[in-house]
Order: C-alpha cells, then sequence, then structure tokens
C-alpha cells in the first residue's frame, strides 16, 4: 500500500511475483505505462495486484504529478446475493469511477509489457531484497545500499531501497491489537467467509520512512552514509544495511485459507493529496463496476486462457474516500471461489466500515 523516488523511463514492466510472501511497491513514477521498473518493492504477499496512486502536486512542484505504485495486496469480488442490496452491469474493459464533481478517482489499465530490461531489474531486485530480509528480523525494517551497477543505473534518484520482513500473526486478535497499537487501518474479520475458510495470518505494514525521498534532507544523509560505506568496504562486500526505527503503518493484511486455497483482504491508507488510483489488469481479463450497499467497487476477473496477475483469479475493490482507504480483496490463482463468495466479505466489511 510509498517508499521509492520518480524515475522516468520509455518502457513499461509488469510487475512479477518476487518468490515471497508478498510484495509492497515503494516507487513513484510519472506515468505506469512509461515506467521502466518498478524500483523496490517491499512485500506483502504473492497475490499482488498493482495499483498506481497519483497526487496532486505540492506548492512549489507544479507540474511534478507523480504515480505511486503502491501493493495492496488482496483484493475483491461480487454479486448479487440474498438481503444484499447489489447491482451490477457488464462494462467496457476497462473502468472509471467519478466523484460527485465529475472527477475520475480510480480507474483500471492495461497492465504496462515486460521488457527484457524490467525482467533483469526485477531479477536483480529480488535477489538483493532477498539477500536483506534474510539477516533481518520479523517486523524489522531496513534501508539498505548494494554495490551493483545493474541495479543503480536504474536507481540514480534513489540509490537507497528499503526492505520489510513481516511478523505474521497467527491470530486474529493479535492483529487486531498490532492494527491499533501502529494506527494501521482497522477492519472486522468477515462473519460470512467462504466455508471452510478460517484465518490462516496477518501482518501490518510500516508507513513509508521518507515521503518524499530525496526532497528529504534525512534520506539525503542515509543515502550519503550508506554510500560511502560502500566506497570504504573491501572489494567483494556489496550489501550495506541500517535498520530503521518505526512504529506507524499504513497497510493491514489478513489470510484466511482452507488447503491450498486462500483469500486475501488488505486495507490500506492512503493520503489526501491523492487523487487518482489506477488499478491494473491483463487485457484479457473482464472487468465489471458493481454497486453494494451504495459503494461503487471493481470487479476483475482473470481470463482463463491468459495467465492471471499474482492478484489472484478474482479480484474486488473499492475506495473510501471519507476516511482516505483502499479496500482490497483477492483468492488465489486456482481458487474455486465465485463472485457471490467475495461479495459477502464485501459486505462484511462496507457494513463494519459504515
Amino acid at each position: 500500500m510509498r517508499e521509492l523516488q520518480n524515475r522516468t523511463q520509455k518502457q513499461s514492466l509488469k510487475y512479477t511475483d518476487l518468490q515471497d510472501r508478498g510484495f509492497k511497491n515503494m516507487d513513484k513514477l510519472t506515468e505506469p505505462e512509461n515506467a521502466l521498473k518498478i524500483q523496490a518493492f517491499d512485500v506483502s504477499d504473492k497475490v499482488m495486484e498493482q495499483v498506481y496512486q497519483k497526487a496532486t502536486p505540492k506548492k512549489g512542484n507544479i507540474g511534478k504529478i507523480h504515480f505511486q505504485p503502491r501493493i495492496t495486496v488482496p483484493i475483491m469480488i461480487l454479486l448479487f446475493v440474498v438481503g444484499a442490496s447489489v447491482t451490477g452491469y457488464a462494462a467496457s474493459q476497462y473502468l472509471e469511477f467519478r466523484n460527485s464533481k465529475g472527477d475520475v478517482v480510480l480507474n483500471t489499465a492495461k497492465t504496462p509489457a515486460e521488457t527484457d530490461a524490467s525482467k533483469t531489474y526485477t531479477s536483480t531486485y529480488a535477489r538483493w531484497n532477498e539477500k536483506v530480509k534474510n539477516r533481518l528480523q520479523p517486523g524489522e525494517y531496513a534501508a539498505y545500499y548494494v554495490k551493483d551497477d545493474s541495479m543503480n543505473q536504474n536507481n540514480l534518484s534513489n540509490p537507497v531501497l528499503f526492505a520489510y520482513k513481516p511478523a505474521e500473526l497467527s491470530s486474529f486478535n493479535s492483529l487486531q491489537a498490532e492494527i491499533k497499537r501502529t494506527e494501521a487501518p482497522l477492519f472486522s474479520t468477515p462473519t460470512r467467509l467462504p466455508d471452510g475458510y478460517k484465518f490462516n495470518f496477518g501482518y501490518i505494514y510500516p508507513v513509508a520512512a521518507y515521503p518524499g525521498m530525496m526532497d528529504k534532507k534525512e534520506y539525503r544523509a542515509l543515502t550519503d552514509k550508506l554510500m560511502q560505506q560502500a566506497k570504504a568496504a573491501p572489494k567483494g562486500e556489496n550489501l550495506f544495511i541500517q535498520k530503521l526505527n518505526w512504529d506507524k503503518a499504513d497497510s493491514s493484511f489478513a489470510r484466511y485459507a482452507r488447503g491450498n486455497d486462500y483469500v486475501n483482504i488488505t486495507v490500506s491508507k492512503y493520503t489526501p493529496e491523492v487523487t487518482k488510483t489506477t488499478i491494473m489488469q491483463n487485457e484479457q481479463d473482464s472487468a465489471e463496476q458493481l454497486t453494494i450497499k451504495g459503494t461503487k467497487v471493481y470487479y476483475i476477473r482473470a481470463n482463463e486462457a491468459s495467465k492471471p496477475l499474482e492478484a489472484g483469479k478474482n479480484r474486488l475493490g473499492w475506495l473510501d474516500e471519507k476516511r482516505h482507504v483502499h479496500y482490497n480483496i483477492s483468492d488465489n490463482q486456482d481458487s474455486p471461489l465465485t463472485r457471490e463468495d467475495l461479495v459477502r466479505i464485501a459486505e462484511d466489511l462496507l457494513n463494519a466500515s459504515s
């Protein structure tokens, strides 16, 4: 659901599965279709959806409107069930959601094509990021610099990256306690889960350590420190890490599972400056706009003949503009669940949030 500064390129990238529990993307890009790569996602879950957030420029930065790819791990789904107020229609391939002023606040768009350059960067990034997390304890968050030209030539604007090793909590009560302690988005466990699905684990994700990156003198000082360490280090020493203190989170994640199948719920805060959120989908996927209890939601189902995104087979999501929260529900790629199953979960979350 942030931490990496913008870098504009003429090529594009599709997020890939970094062989981790998940991803939390921390980049800022000027346009998703023009981005060469996603720089340092850190993580959350293999079932991830691509989300880009457009923020209004701050005073003194006119013209510098950025997209911030952020990971909202799970995603959501819907349809009519008994007692539910759900309506829907088969929309065009891509969707737009507008606010009362007529401004587009959420839309879906084609996933950027994967390139050789993006594959190479993602593979290199995944390898180094995994090395960092192997040195962390659960719940630790760190900044790191890699002495690797193949990485740094694409990280000129933000050479120091970040990694977080989630502390997985095995009970929902423990997750709720951690959510309250860190002021992460609060949500209730669904009461109408699909048959046999039970809470598996959950965690929260820390707020970006240095929002604005190079605009922050603290980030520049950290960058100088780690790069000086790299310069003075003996040959063969290529990874330089500094653990960071943190006490606030802005994303909450929970997985409910039955055997190898699961449903993920992610609730992520976004800042008031964010004016538009873009959800990426494959061109062959079907997308529909639905309404549940007065809330407009998107529903995306992966095409059976195409490779689904890491987000899973079914995805559904919506924005709570008053609370500045993005809800996401998703299942696994081989999920047996239907829209009706996820609608019930969405209804529970909407009832609780209201």
